[in-house]
């Protein structure tokens, strides 16, 4: 939802939590390549089902609201729904969230956490660590990171737009390295 230049934003929280799910050892996850083709699609949860040989889709909106004077928020409300034999599709789980950018990862592990546990999967000490790793403590070298990651996804070809990405994903690094040595000098 919201401005289509954020798009880049939604298809890092769903390749992140995607990432997330796939760490757990019981559970088998679509593949993105798979999976982004119904993305803004109106086909019944069935009928994708179906096509995916999955009994279980995790949907869901992303918005990235900006704030003016305020902290920039993300609002993501998942919802995990179970396709029968049959075809009718049951939500087992759905759950807003609304928080500041700061805690995008936080909610990340949380959605990854709750679908496990909607699915009724056994979670070891070490799993539920994985599910909530957080890879940086800067929202911006992350913004970077996916604005890098949406550019190379877009099959950029030419030098100049190559460099670009390169650029930008140094300029995620630089953010991520200064923030690490910002925290070791506080502490």
């Amino acid at each position: 939802l919201g401005d289509s230049a954020d798009a880049y934003f939604a298809d890092g929280i769903t390749d992140a939590v995607r990432g997330k799910l796939t760490t757990l050892p019981s559970l088998e996850v679509i593949a993105r390549a798979s999976s982004v083709q119904y993305r803004g699609n109106s086909k019944p949860p069935a009928e994708i089902a179906r096509e995916l040989g999955v009994r279980y889709l995790l949907t869901g909106t992303v918005r990235w609201a900006r704030g003016a004077g305020r902290a920039s928020r993300v609002q993501v409300s998942p919802e995990l729904v179970e396709v029968q034999p049959d075809g009718s599709a049951a939500s087992r789980w759905q759950q807003p969230f609304d928080a500041e950018m700061a805690d995008v990862f936080r909610v990340q592990g949380e959605i990854a956490s709750r679908v496990a546990e909607a699915m009724r999967l056994t979670l070891g000490v070490a799993d539920q660590a994985r599910l909530v790793e957080v890879p940086t403590s800067d929202p911006a070298a992350y913004d970077a990171f996916l604005r890098a990651e949406a550019a190379f996804a877009s099959g950029a070809t030419s030098a100049a737009e190559l460099r670009r990405i390169i650029a930008g994903y140094e300029r995620a690094v630089g953010l991520a390295n200064l923030t690490g040595l910002v925290e070791k000098a506080q502490v």
